[in-house]
């Protein structure tokens, strides 16, 4: 999709600036293992939903395609650019 807004468009050039893969189907297929602070805070999400918002998103995490893994997949790109930022 194309950005609709000025912090859209800063994330893709961003993103694209540090050669990170953002096609979430891409990464599947090329087998990119996810970040490990990506899965941590995923799950903490997950968790929170479930505690204090009666688990308004219901998050699913252990199948590829559902909605959890899809939230990784972003939190991914997210720390990927952070991590390509700091070395």
């Amino acid at each position: 999709m194309k950005p609709i807004n000025k912090k859209q468009a800063e994330l893709l050039d961003r993103a694209e600036s540090l050669g990170i893969e953002t096609n979430i189907n891409t990464r599947w297929e090329m087998g990119i293992e996810h970040n490990g602070k990506a899965e941590e805070l995923a799950g903490i999400i997950g968790d929170l939903d479930w505690l204090f918002t009666g688990d308004y998103f219901c998050f699913k995490f252990g199948g590829d395609g559902d909605n959890g893994e899809t939230l990784t997949y972003l939190l991914d790109i997210y720390f990927d650019m952070i991590d390509a930022e700091n070395l």
